[in-house]
């Protein structure tokens, strides 16, 4: 059962959206958007190992309007919206089906986007995700459907951004791979 199979056969109650990003760094989204359900798995992330606890599987945040509950699961994560009348018992079941379910490929041109983001890891490691959100923000690409000049631009402001995070000889070593990934 992909990921919308998994959403259908498991209705939460108070479920705003849900989202799955794999260890490739693809990201099915729904009810919420795809780069701010990248960004929350590198905010979940980033707390598990500012707090450093082993035992910590899922990372909730509440507000009066509602909660998101994150879980990782080695490169990958799962995330669930909820209102503020949201089933917290029912969110973790359904994270628990989110991560069991295999991957599958996103829909539309997310295909050269998905190329970019595994060459942007492979260079920038913990830093790929940050500098892909702004990137395709600068960019103002529609990650499902990309145009060549939106992808032409993200390459351009991926390479320009690794500079300064690994130096000018492996951003252009990186901005070579870009490019041939989007060719």
């Amino acid at each position: 059962m992909g990921f919308a199979e998994t959403l259908a056969a498991r209705k939460v109650r108070g479920q705003k959206g849900a989202f799955l990003s794999a260890a490739g760094g693809e990201c099915q989204a729904q009810g919420c958007d795809q780069s701010a359900a990248t960004q929350s798995a590198e905010l979940a992330r980033q707390i598990y190992d500012i707090v450093g606890l082993s035992g910590l599987d899922t990372v909730w945040l509440a507000t009066d309007a509602g909660a998101a509950a994150i879980r990782l699961a080695g490169q990958g994560a799962a995330g669930v919206l909820l209102g503020p009348d949201g089933d917290t018992a029912g969110a973790r079941g359904l994270l628990d089906a989110l991560l069991s379910a295999p991957a599958a490929a996103p829909a539309g041109g997310g295909d050269a986007v998905n190329q970019l983001r595994k060459v942007a890891t492979e260079y920038l490691t913990d830093f790929a995700e940050t500098a892909l959100m702004i990137q395709i923000k600068q960019s103002g690409l529609d990650e499902k459907h990309p145009t060549p000049e939106a992808l032409a631009k993200l390459a351009g402001g991926l390479e320009k951004a690794a500079l300064m995070i690994i130096g000018p000889t492996r951003s252009k070593e990186m901005g070579e791979k870009l490019k041939k990934a989007i060719s």
